[in-house]
């Protein structure tokens, strides 16, 4: 049980979106260049969320 909360809840929760809607463009066959474009778009988010999750981080700390 301690493995699973290690990373957070938005972890799995983030990790659950992602797959759910990769797994609805695959079933609709949505353009290649749409899957490419969603994760890119992905990927800016989790930047941006990794960012914060480091000042956070970096702020409790003091």
């Amino acid at each position: 049980m301690g493995e699973i909360n290690k990373y957070g809840i938005g972890f799995w929760i983030g990790g659950g979106v992602y797959s759910l809607i990769n797994l609805i463009m695959n079933y609709k066959q949505a353009p290649h260049d749409s899957i490419l474009l969603y994760n890119y778009l992905i990927l800016a988010v989790a930047i941006v969320g990794f960012t914060l999750n480091l000042i956070l981080l970096k702020n409790s700390g003091k």
